[in-house]
């Protein structure tokens, strides 16, 4: 291989690479969501919504939170509406950092922002060529 194919980009396999991060991204998040179906780890989580964070209808907010969380991680594995899951988590990843976090950027809030700017990107990319939206949809993504 030639020496300059290194710096080029790889476009044609970026749709083939961008699976990659949707798995790994929705792994974590159907992790982090899976408290959805403990209904004493979400009373607590909408306590301290409603304690600490003044929310209103902290409980309603909470199984918001964590069903975007965890549905949306299902939408981004199988790469069906993977744009709407990763908005979906991203405004959730974005809140987190904003109101709980309290826009620390360098500090508590890192990991919020640096997940919201890879489900942006998903976003933006969207799903790729090994996805069920481009099967079922077979439009240009």
């Amino acid at each position: 291989m030639k020496l300059q194919n290194y710096f080029r980009g790889t476009e044609p396999l970026t749709q083939y690479y961008i699976v990659i991060i949707r798995v790994v991204m929705g792994v974590l998040f159907i992790y982090h969501g899976r408290e959805l179906f403990d209904s004493k780890a979400m009373a607590g989580f909408a306590a301290w919504l409603d304690k600490d964070l003044h929310f209103p209808l902290p409980l309603l907010m909470a199984y918001l939170r964590t069903g975007a969380e965890f549905f949306g991680g299902i939408m981004l594995i199988i790469g069906l509406f993977t744009r709407l899951g990763s908005f979906l988590i991203c405004f959730t990843m974005l809140v987190a950092g904003f109101v709980v976090d309290k826009g620390d950027f360098f500090g508590e809030g890192e990991m919020p922002f640096a997940y919201a700017a890879i489900l942006f990107t998903i976003f933006l990319a969207g799903p790729g060529k090994l996805s069920l939206d481009h099967y079922f949809f077979k439009k240009k993504i």
